[in-house]
């Protein structure tokens, strides 16, 4: 850990996870920057958790067009406070990421690997780590 008088000049995130009985810790010296891509119902949730978390959400994206120039806070609901963030449309997403340089992209929208290899291509040309709830994702040498 780093001394106290670091931690409170800077934010620090602290992550714990396990995997098969081993638990990695790190810290961070600073929040990820993350973009939701999909607000849909998952999409709510995802950024409402990033945000709680303490992700700096910076970017959303999704190909509703009732969506698009709508405050997240719309999407997340329950009187959630304004964030400042705009839903933009997925179509623009490739010029949008180059100028975020976001750290993740949380890819919230289909079930197949198919449907979301072209936001996967986009965050891998411009070196954006991808997750998503795609559930082909998890094993696609089945279906893919």
């Amino acid at each position: 850990m780093p001394p106290k008088a670091a931690m409170e000049a800077r934010e620090f995130i602290h992550v714990s996870f396990t995997t098969d009985m081993i638990t990695c810790s790190f810290v961070m010296d600073r929040k990820v920057r993350f973009v939701q891509y999909g607000c849909g119902k998952m999409g709510k949730y995802l950024m409402r958790y990033g945000i709680e978390k303490g992700g700096d959400l910076v970017g959303a994206f999704d190909m509703n067009p009732a969506l698009h120039g709508k405050d997240v806070c719309e999407v997340i609901g329950d009187a959630y406070p304004k964030t400042g963030i705009k839903i933009n449309d997925s179509k623009d997403a490739e010029a949008i990421l180059s100028e975020l340089k976001p750290d993740v992209c949380i890819v919230a929208t289909r079930s197949t690997v198919a449907e979301i290899a072209p936001i996967y291509r986009i965050c891998a040309k411009l070196g954006i780590n991808a997750i998503s709830t795609c559930e082909e994702a998890l094993y696609p040498w089945n279906s893919s």
